[in-house]
């Protein structure tokens, strides 16, 4: 009977017993070549298992049947699966693959037409690009509503949307068509502008005006993303004019899926700008309060330092003053209530 290779890759008897034959030798296969690639079969990282795969050329029923195995050792050793892994996922599943491709391609159509300044649609058409951008990597709409601000980092000009198997963003993968750094930082922009200012005026105005800070958002040499406040989720609910609560609970999926499916199918509302409140006729044009201007002599501090000195001379006695009177009226309450405690 074939036995795992335990001169590679160390696992419990349990996990040996639980694998049938053929899942033996296909565990023994991954184990050997990772030892002759130099890479770590246990954990493996989803780039390995995926280069294993590219290299051992097999029917895809016998490919599926292996990822399995090498989740099951690794699942029964209490680590992350590396096939369930997006790029594993795409390369075993050509149904999924062709859906995620047709997707990328008719989200890199979309994106270029939503707003970006401008109030409201700016601020919703940063946001929806976002949306549709990581519907398009193949994160659930339940994973898009978990993500948080600091689950994002930069990998050069790819974005990474860390996680148990991370997911990145290259520009390649669509055609050059949109920068999926552009669309991170563009969105990125509103939470870190209402951090250091939390109105929703100021931010329709500079919308408006298209005077939003592209510097507010730093990347450090790590490709971490760096700013005053990076907690919190992600996305967070928006009503119909602009208001986002600064610390509010995050998107849900049911409306992460509204949004998507409904810029998918072409029925996504307008985002009309907001209207401008008309001036009445009889406001006066608004004239700042001018002030003269006041010329303080040479002995304008010397002035003070005395008045202070003086002050200080003529005060000195009033500590004890204070004291005194304090002193005075125990002294009466205490005959006061001997006076009430001898009466019958």
């Amino acid at each position: 009977m074939s036995t795992l290779n335990t001169d590679t890759v160390s696992v419990s008897p349990d996990v040996e017993l639980a694998l049938g034959v053929k899942d033996r030798f296909g565990w023994t296969l991954f184990t050997d070549w990772c030892a002759a690639a130099d890479r770590t079969a246990l954990p493996a990282e989803p780039v390995t298992l995926a280069q294993f795969i590219a290299e051992n050329s097999a029917a895809l029923l016998t490919q599926r049947r292996r990822i399995s195995t090498v989740n099951a050792v690794h699942r029964a050793a209490g680590h992350p699966e590396p096939g369930r892994a997006d790029t594993i996922r795409r390369m075993v599943n050509t149904s999924r693959s062709d859906r995620l491709s047709i997707l990328e391609t008719v989200v890199a159509q979309i994106i270029p037409r939503l707003p970006v300044f401008g109030w409201t649609g700016g601020l919703f058409g940063r946001r929806d690009a976002l949306l549709l951008l990581l519907a398009s990597s193949g994160l659930s709409f339940e994973q898009i509503s978990a993500v948080h601000r600091n689950n994002i980092r930069f990998d050069r000009d790819i974005v990474v949307v860390d996680g148990v198997h991370p997911v990145r963003l290259d520009p390649d993968t669509y055609h050059a068509k949109i920068s999926p750094a552009d669309v991170y930082r563009r969105w990125a922009q509103i939470p870190e502008f209402l951090d250091r200012t939390p109105s929703t005026r100021l931010l329709a105005e500079h919308l408006d005006a298209q005077t939003l800070p592209v510097n507010a958002m730093t990347i450090e040499a790590t490709g971490a993303v760096t700013g005053r406040k990076q907690t919190g989720p992600l996305f967070t609910p928006i009503d119909r004019w602009g208001f986002t609560p600064i610390s509010g609970p995050a998107l849900t999926a049911q409306s992460v899926s509204s949004i998507v499916n409904a810029h998918l199918a072409g029925t996504s509302p307008p985002h009309h700008p907001r209207p401008q409140r008309p001036r009445r006729p009889d406001t006066p044009d608004y004239e700042p309060e001018v002030f003269r201007d006041i010329d303080l002599d040479d002995n304008y501090y010397e002035s003070g330092l005395e008045a202070r000195r003086t002050a200080h001379a003529a005060l000195t006695d009033v500590t004890a003053a204070l004291a005194h009177v304090e002193d005075r009226a125990d002294e009466i309450l205490r005959k006061l209530l001997a006076v009430l405690d001898t009466e019958p």
